[in-house]
């Protein structure tokens, strides 16, 4: 994500200015270490009390074996950091909300237990 993208997002919703402008210091400082930041509010890898990573992202980001940081700034904002732009990339494809383009199931069609096909639901 762009550095002022990430400012402008942090700076709309936090509402002390003093703060706002404190945090997007440290945003710039971040991204000064790592090069491929991206902000990670809305995406699926926090943990249930969101103040760390889920343990599913952990173990994907180790098996990845690229340099990374999760940082996350006291307004309650989350930044993962990269210095590889192919791991930067692969991880926003697997974990950002965005790439999450299969459709939910309706309950049509469900896996046949014998034959690993998928089969329709008769019914009667």
């Amino acid at each position: 994500m762009e550095l002022e993208k990430i400012k402008e997002a942090i700076a709309s919703v936090t509402r002390d200015e003093e703060l706002a402008s404190s945090t997007c210091y440290e945003v710039e400082a971040y991204a000064r270490i790592w090069p491929f930041v991206f902000l990670v509010n809305d995406w699926d890898i926090w943990n249930g009390s969101r103040r760390a990573l889920n343990l599913q992202v952990v173990r994907w980001l180790e098996d990845s074996g690229a340099p990374y940081d999760f940082f996350q700034i006291r307004t309650g904002f989350g930044l993962m950091g990269f210095k590889d732009q192919a791991a930067a990339r692969s991880f926003e494809l697997r974990w950002s909300a965005f790439s999450r383009t299969a459709p939910a199931s309706n309950g049509d069609w469900n896996p046949h237990p014998i034959r690993s096909t998928f089969e329709p639901v008769h019914a009667g």
